[in-house]
């Protein structure tokens, strides 16, 4: 009789708390980047309604953080945990079983290639990759397999082979310290490498409180889940500027290094690009006296600075990348303007000479392990070829550059911002084998509200640019971000925020290319047309004014513009009504991209 009780019990209990396999007609994920290869097992494994678990085993730290990063999300998500290396308990009879493991396989691409291999005969799915970051890129894609039904979690069965085609994706934001967690999440959940806190916003010479708040919620968050790396970003001539043959100031600057350093940040940024001192005959200078002593230009000073960064990190045992930002970053120069100008006129020497000079020093000097910055030929380049990165290279003797990419902000007429617009930039089919460190850095704000979905974008084009779909990225990047219901509104808003941007943007241009003929033409009548060069860029600028106020059309009287204007303004409102209607908290976000009504008493 008693072991009658005790089968039946057993009978219950093992009913209960095990899981039921079934049919799924599930065959597509919607996580971005989308896997490389992924195929449905047409089965879904139902947890039983007891408890919504299922046990997982993870065996260090590493793979610990992973299930806590997945157990992060699935309480935010569905409002449930899943047990780690759960021993005897009741609940666990006859279940499946979920299995974490880093690990070294020779088919793995790279660092970030991870795996997911469900075995129906051992009830077991499998999350493993080379590192703990691609191990956490597992868990966002293993979420996308995740869905609630009825009350009822279930998991649809995947094989999933992914790695990303650049290894090294970094992307720009202006981090402060109440958005750390949620960045650090809009990272991962997006499979973005590197966020890279942006240079201008924190001291290089000391550490600023908001800034090691920064760091302490940072290291809150890496003690709970890891990834992803983060890179931090000093520009050595923003708020002051540095004295480098001064060992006071190299160790103001190591100390805030030292920071990041201590909570184990991966890259390191220095940064001189637009801001360090210039004379037009003389190029980049240095400034302090005791500097002129002791280097003979601002890129010998620079190879000693990096250098002994670069010394210093590895005698401590730290682990970190540097990256270095020259002052010549492109052709189209801070201070010299483009470059190209200069071609056959007397003057042609003068910027060419001074910035070959410098990159070859910094290309023949600065440690070789150190990734050295350019944007292209342009500031914004939205082609690059293979002609120019070999030249590029060539002004750096022989060292191939890491790409900086400002092209978020090139996509619309009258505004960089980027406005929900997709990556669409012109590379060569293989350019992740040809920049160096297999990688890029996105410039822009990826906190900022209108950045979001178009930085998803970039990274998707990253992840896989052969099968990248520019329109099929960004609305999807919405959709997940925002719903398809308030995307849709989004899209609108877009729109009707450019038109408003390009109507106000044209008019002005308008007027001041007259105000610009003015000033050319002061010019013309002081110099004669002699010397002729002085006559051939006076036709330049000549040509460049009349191409800038005849790119836009002639404008409206002025009672028409602001009637314009006005409608535009209320167009917009009745969009974002809609739009607080459905999501309240997405309005209030998208409510301070608007452009502002002008002050129609400024507008001719």
């Amino acid at each position: 009789m008693i072991t009658r009780i005790f089968i039946l019990l057993v009978l219950l209990f093992t009913n209960l708390f095990s899981q039921e396999l079934i049919d799924s007609h599930e065959n597509s994920l919607k996580v971005q980047p989308t896997p490389i290869h992924f195929n449905s097992l047409c089965k879904s494994v139902v947890l039983n309604s007891a408890n919504n678990s299922i046990s997982i085993t993870a065996e260090n730290d590493n793979e610990i953080k992973s299930v806590n990063y997945l157990n992060y999300l699935l309480k935010n998500n569905f409002g449930i945990e899943f047990k780690i290396n759960p021993d005897n308990e009741v609940g666990v009879v006859n279940g499946w079983v979920i299995k974490f493991s880093i690990r070294k396989e020779n088919s793995f691409i790279n660092d970030q290639h991870y795996r997911i291999q469900p075995d129906i005969d051992k009830k077991q799915i499998e999350i493993y990759s080379a590192s703990q970051l691609g191990l956490l890129f597992g868990v966002v894609t293993f979420l996308d397999c995740v869905k609630s039904e009825n009350g009822l979690i279930k998991i649809n069965l995947f094989n999933v082979d992914d790695w990303p085609e650049y290894s090294r994706r970094i992307f720009s934001t202006v981090l402060k310290p109440d958005r750390v967690e949620e960045m650090l999440n809009y990272a991962l959940l997006n499979k973005m490498e590197t966020v890279a806190i942006a240079s201008r916003v924190y001291s290089w010479f000391q550490i600023d409180s908001e800034y090691q708040m920064v760091l302490d919620k940072i290291k809150n968050w890496r003690d709970r889940f890891g990834g992803p790396e983060i890179m931090q970003s000093h520009n050595i001539y923003e708020k002051k500027q540095i004295e480098i043959s001064n060992q006071k100031d190299i160790n103001r600057l190591k100390n805030v290094i030292e920071a990041g350093l201590k909570i184990g940040i991966e890259k390191i940024m220095i940064l001189a690009d637009d801001t360090p001192p210039f004379e037009y005959h003389n190029g980049y200078i240095l400034t302090s006296d005791d500097d002129k002593k002791k280097f003979r230009h601002m890129a010998e000073a620079h190879c000693y600075l990096i250098n002994d960064l670069k010394q210093w990190i590895d005698s401590n045992s730290y682990k970190s990348e540097i990256y270095y930002v020259p002052a010549f970053y492109t052709y189209e120069d801070m201070n010299y303007g483009d470059m190209e100008l200069y071609k056959n006129t007397p003057w042609e020497n003068e910027p060419f000479r001074l910035l070959k000079r410098d990159l070859s020093y910094i290309g023949a000097n600065m440690h070789k392990d150190v990734y050295i910055i350019w944007c292209g030929a342009n500031v914004r380049s939205r082609k690059i070829t293979i002609d120019q990165i070999y030249d590029w290279s060539n002004n750096l003797n022989g060292r191939v550059p890491f790409l900086w990419d400002n092209t978020i902000y090139s996509h619309h007429p009258f505004t960089s911002t980027p406005l929900f617009s997709a990556y669409s930039n012109k590379l060569p089919g293989d350019f992740s084998k040809r920049t160096a460190g297999n990688g890029m850095f996105v410039n822009g704000n990826a906190d900022s509200e209108d950045s979001k979905a178009s930085m998803i974008t970039v990274n998707d084009f990253l992840w896989n640019s052969s099968t990248y779909d520019s329109l099929k990225s960004i609305q999807n990047a919405m959709k997940r971000l925002y719903g398809e219901e308030s995307a849709k509104i989004l899209f609108e808003f877009k729109e009707k925020e450019l038109q408003f941007r390009k109507k106000i943007g044209e008019r002005k241009l308008w007027f001041e290319a007259d105000t610009l003929w003015s000033i050319i033409r002061k010019i013309r009548y002081i110099h004669d047309k002699n010397p002729f060069y002085y006559h051939y860029n006076y036709t330049r600028m000549k040509a460049l004014r009349l191409q800038l106020k005849n790119s836009v059309p002639e404008p409206l009287t002025k009672e028409n513009f602001i009637n314009e204007i006005l409608l535009l303004e209320k167009q917009r409102n009745d969009i974002l009504n809609r739009l607080e209607l459905i999501d309240k908290k997405v309005f209030e976000k998208i409510k301070p991209i608007m452009l502002p009504v002008p002050d129609f008493n400024k507008i001719q």
